[in-house]
């Protein structure tokens, strides 16, 4: 069931949608960061391929495996609280992977930075998607695009940092997520749990777990440990294999340009999937994507390999409002649990599957994984384009946006943010901290 407004916020509609947009790209920069400071990090504390593997895989299941679970509590005891906490954690935690000097330090860290970041994903996804919306596709892909814009920018500035203060800077980027969780804490309404709070909480949803969301979490796994590769292998590969130097700029631009094409493609995917069908758009480009790799890795350094990276993310990243969605269409009841069950299930298991992946190259050479990482992604569009086509008819004609303004309960906020618009009674019970419902 929808969110239902217990104690209005201090901002609503766009401003807050805007507002979840930007602490998702600010807690999404320090996501960002790993990847471009393995080829550091490797030196500094001479990990070998495995080693790093392993330190990848932890911080994807921390960040990805307690979503389900997070969603769960938040809707039960509190949007508002779980993802301001989160994001404070992930800021401290995250933060000083550049300080500690020993693998084991930097496993803890990224444990906690993980869970910290996990919390923001299905609780904004839930509410920037939320039935009110008008175009929910796009609402979401516009949330995934502020994190893909900072995860665009964290390569970039942490190597700048290390470059003037060494692997130490990075403590400094705590600052803005601190900032941003104050503001979340302060700026968000409270919800109406979707549980009863006496009952016993459970580590999933049961009701979010059935053979659809199932299928979604695998198609998720297969996108994700794609781009798992990518954002992890891609940079030690380039100074392996091409000769980079460890804080050579290439590292951060190369991650920059694939995050923030990334970011476009979700949005794209919100925006055309409607005109294009679901299963069309998520098939059509997830082959694509994996063309897209393919030529960044036979292309040589330089302009013709920044553009196929920034391709590969823009056509990998067009399916995963799709999938999300598709999630909680198929869950109305528990829209966070599914979208955590989903997405957070999904990029754990590519987590997981990341530690093959490492084996892999350390017998068979980057390169060669990397290809065959690449393949899977033609069986995941033959499943994708049938399960999402399957969704779209599941949900019917009831799927889509209600248009209804005649009394101006869902006329549109500021654009494309559909907020349900409070009548003058309900403007007055919000004063009061009374329940609101629609």
């Amino acid at each position: 069931m929808p969110h239902v407004v217990t104690r209005a916020g201090r901002i609503q509609g766009t401003r807050l949608a805007v507002l979840l947009a930007l602490v998702h790209s600010v807690n999404d920069a320090l996501v960002g960061i790993l990847g471009v400071l393995l080829p550091t990090i490797q030196t500094r504390m001479d990990a070998g391929p495995a080693t790093l593997a392993v330190l990848v895989s932890i911080f994807a299941i921390s960040t990805s495996a307690s979503q389900p679970t997070i969603g769960v509590m938040a809707d039960r005891f509190g949007l508002r609280r779980f993802s301001a906490g989160g994001v404070a954690l992930a800021a401290v935690s995250l933060s000083l992977i550049g300080v500690v000097g020993t693998p084991a330090l930097l496993a803890l860290l990224l444990i906690l930075g993980g869970i910290g970041s996990a919390a923001i994903h299905p609780i904004s996804t839930s509410i920037v998607g939320g039935s009110h919306t008008h175009n929910p596709g796009l609402a979401v892909g516009l949330f995934t695009a502020g994190g893909m814009a900072g995860f665009a920018a964290g390569p970039v500035l942490v190597l700048a940092l290390v470059a003037a203060f060494g692997s130490r800077g990075t403590a400094w980027l705590m600052l803005p997520g601190l900032v941003f969780a104050v503001l979340l804490y302060w700026l968000l309404p409270d919800y109406e749990p979707h549980a009863t709070r006496g009952t016993r909480v459970s580590m999933l949803d049961r009701a979010s777990i059935n053979r659809r969301t199932l299928t979604l979490t695998g198609l998720m796994a297969m996108a994700g440990l794609v781009f798992l590769t990518f954002i992890s292998t891609v940079p030690l590969w380039l100074v392996t294999e091409r000769g980079l130097a460890t804080d050579d700029p290439t590292l951060g631009w190369t991650l920059a340009v694939f995050a923030l094409a990334a970011g476009l493609g979700a949005v794209l995917g919100g925006a055309v999937a409607p005109r294009f069908g679901q299963g069309r758009t998520a098939a059509v480009s997830l082959v694509a994507a994996g063309a897209g790799f393919t030529g960044m890795l036979l292309l040589p350094v330089g302009w013709p390999q920044l553009v196929t990276a920034a391709a590969t993310g823009l056509l990998l990243y067009v399916s995963q409002p799709l999938l999300i969605l598709a999630a909680q269409q198929a869950v109305p009841a528990s829209p966070t649990a599914a979208a955590g069950l989903v997405f957070g299930g999904g990029s754990g298991l590519a987590g997981v599957l990341y530690l093959v992946s490492g084996t892999a190259q350390a017998q068979v050479g980057m390169t060669s994984a990397m290809y065959g990482t690449v393949v899977l992604l033609v069986p995941a569009a033959v499943i994708a384009g049938r399960v999402l086509e399957g969704s779209r008819r599941a949900a019917g004609p009831h799927s889509q946006p209600d248009q209804r303004d005649l009394d101006g309960s869902r006329a549109s906020v500021n654009g494309w943010y559909g907020a349900p618009v409070p009548n003058k009674a309900e403007v007055s019970a919000m004063d009061k901290g009374e329940v609101t419902d629609e």
